[in-house]
This record gives structure tokens, C-alpha cells and sequence, in this order.
């Protein structure tokens, strides 16, 4: 185990919703990856996520298509799926691999914008 020695693979520091945003309109948004199941997903998402279940991630993540050295930004609801999936991460060798800080409540929180994909899972529309 590597975990007493310092240079070890760490996790990088939590982004915030804030810096996410200002990074996307910088045109240097991160990769960000959606953990959630899929119909969670598509009831809501922010913009430009890609989703693939934390329960998948370990046998889909050749569908990242991004180099090891590349920045994830992963996120869930509350951010428990995202720290499993960010374990995940770093053990097939993504090295700047983080948490969304507060995942999807806290981007819900400041009222920052989701996309939309089809007809919110709660309740029939029929």
C-alpha cells in the first residue's frame, strides 16, 4: 500500500459548482461524468455530462475516451456514488480524477441550469 507516502494518487481537490461553470464558459471544461443511473440521468443532468453508472464505470471505461492524465470531474446526487466511482477512477490510473463539491444538491441549490432529456421520472404523464 501506498498510503504513508506522500506522492501517493491522490484525489484532487473538490471543484465547486461556482468554478465548474467558469470553466465551462472559459471553454475549459473538464471532462464531467454523471454517475447516476440512466433514467436519472435523462430526467436531469448538467450540460455536457456524460453518464455511465458507477455500477458500470469499472467495465465501460474504455467509453471515457480521454487520456489518463485528463481531468474528471465526477458527479451523483449527494456525492457517495461519486466518491466510489472516483476510487474507481484512480485504480484504473486517472490521475486527475475529482468529486463535483456537493454533487448534483449543491448545483441544484444555486439554481444553475440542467438539461432536460425526456419526462421527469416522477409520476405517469399518460
Amino acid at each position: 500500500m501506498l498510503a504513508g507516502v506522500g506522492m501517493a494518487i491522490a484525489a484532487d481537490a473538490p471543484l465547486s459548482p461556482t468554478q465548474l461553470v467558469e470553466r465551462q464558459q472559459a471553454g475549459q471544461a473538464p471532462l464531467l461524468l454523471d454517475v447516476r443511473h440512466t433514467d436519472e440521468y435523462r430526467a436531469d443532468h448538467i450540460a455536457g455530462a456524460l453518464n455511465i453508472p458507477v455500477e458500470e464505470l469499472g467495465s465501460r471505461a474504455g467509453a471515457l475516451g480521454v487520456p489518463h492524465d485528463r481531468e474528471i470531474v465526477v458527479y451523483c446526487v449527494s456525492g457517495r456514488r461519486a466518491a466510489r466511482a472516483l476510487e474507481t477512477l484512480q485504480s484504473m490510473g486517472y490521475s486527475h480524477a475529482r468529486v463535483l463539491d456537493g454533487s448534483l444538491n449543491a448545483w441544484r441549490d444555486q439554481h444553475l441550469p440542467l438539461v432536460h432529456d425526456g419526462v421527469a421520472a416522477a409520476g405517469q404523464s399518460h
